[in-house]
């Protein structure tokens, strides 16, 4: 006698949640680990200069701005899907996108400026290492961010195309927690390297 097998392949309800907290978690062990490491080296290191003297370029002030504007733009996406203001969440999508796109390009030559300063000394003894760690550091989260980059350009082209509505809007809402996270993450890496620079 042969058993029937299970066919139904359905993904249980809040799947895709569960999943999208747990990376969030490992990726905040990450980033948390980091700037712990950031930390300790910066006030531990023997060849490390003085505290308040190393200058972060103005490039990255200018990324806070954006990044912390794309949070803001996320989330009335997110707001206007739950109303089902399908026109209102195009809109919201498409400018997040834009501005992580403007993130990323605000981002290179804050890192070219970091690379600069780095090398400016001429011999290796004389040379301010910090800049190279801290470049390092805002690389890995800038890479982050050209990973959600390509999630919301998926995302705004099927809000584009209708996929979502104030029942299912599980992919905006994704992106929008990815987000937040990124920006709670630059704004602890910005200030602590300000704090410490």
């Amino acid at each position: 006698m042969m058993t029937q097998m299970r066919t139904d392949h359905s993904v249980p309800a809040g799947t895709a949640l569960v999943g999208m907290w747990l990376g969030l978690a490992s990726l905040a062990m990450l980033f948390l680990s980091s700037m712990v490491g950031y930390i300790i080296i910066r006030l531990t290191g023997t060849t490390m200069p003085a505290l308040a003297s190393v200058s972060l370029p103005w490039l990255l002030w200018l990324s806070t701005v954006v990044v912390l504007a794309g949070s803001m733009t996320i989330h009335l996406a997110l707001g206007a899907i739950r109303l089902e203001r399908q026109a209102e969440t195009r809109k919201w999508i498409w400018v997040t996108l834009a501005l992580a796109v403007l993130f990323c390009l605000v981002q290179i030559p804050g890192l070219w400026q970091l690379v600069d300063a780095h090398f400016a000394a001429k011999d290796l003894e004389s040379r301010n290492h910090l800049y190279g760690l801290i470049f390092v550091l805002i690389l890995l989260h800038a890479l982050h961010v050209l990973g959600g980059v390509v999630n919301l350009a998926v995302v705004a082209v099927k809000t584009t195309r209708g996929a979502y509505d104030h029942e299912n809007y599980t992919g905006i809402r994704l992106s929008a927690m990815y987000w937040h996270f990124l920006d709670i993450v630059w704004i602890v890496m910005f200030g602590t390297m300000l704090a410490l620079g």
